[in-house]
């Protein structure tokens, strides 16, 4: 587990928070943050609950709404983080973003990106989206597991879970919170532990 160089990796935690958005919308919120932030970054989270969420059912501008709300309230040491949201009357999955808060918003394309040293990002359409401390080869194939279209969404989450805790200690990830097949949660492990947060 974690089997690289411990001292040339990140050494973050993760902080998880379920809260509704101002204009009721169930919001789950999850990340990974520079050690002793936690309780900072859900304090600053939390303040989502001022903002309105909703007002499109059309899936782009969902995961882009969200998006948006995400990257305002985005204290300066995290380095990922994810939400998932749940509107009622969305048809398509959508309501689940991961990333690298200050970069620009787009569209999940798919492929592994490393961060920072040690610390990778899955994200692809229909996702799940994954972060993890790890290596390379971990994502190749963690990658390939997210990309699996023959197996149901939940199989995959949970397949791809007892992966992520086979090789490491530090990761999060987010299923679409929006959808008729969406399921609608985040999982993060620390040193800590491990945790969830899910709509249902």
């Amino acid at each position: 587990m974690d089997n690289i160089n411990s001292k040339d990796i990140f050494q973050g935690e993760t902080f998880l928070l379920k809260t509704v958005s101002q204009d009721g919308y169930s919001v789950i919120i999850g990340g990974i943050c520079s050690n002793g932030k936690k309780e900072e970054s859900i304090l600053a989270y939390s303040q989502i609950n001022k903002i309105k969420l909703g007002q499109s059912k059309d899936e782009f501008l969902v995961d882009y709404t969200l998006a948006k709300a995400i990257t305002q309230l985005s204290p300066r040491w995290i380095i990922i983080v994810g939400a998932s949201i749940y509107i009622h009357g969305v048809q398509k999955n959508t309501g689940g973003i991961i990333g690298n808060p200050f970069e620009e918003h787009e569209s999940s394309n798919g492929g592994i990106e490393e961060v920072i040293s040690g610390l990778f990002l899955i994200s692809s359409p229909g996702g799940p989206g994954i972060a993890f401390r790890g290596n390379y080869e971990n994502g190749r194939l963690l990658e390939k597991m997210v990309k699996d279209e023959n197996t149901s969404q939940n199989i995959k989450i949970e397949l791809i879970l007892k992966k992520l805790d086979e090789i490491t200690k530090l990761y999060i990830l987010v299923a679409d919170g929006s959808g008729k097949e969406s399921f609608g949660g985040i999982f993060v492990c620390d040193s800590n532990g491990k945790t969830y947060e899910r709509f249902c």
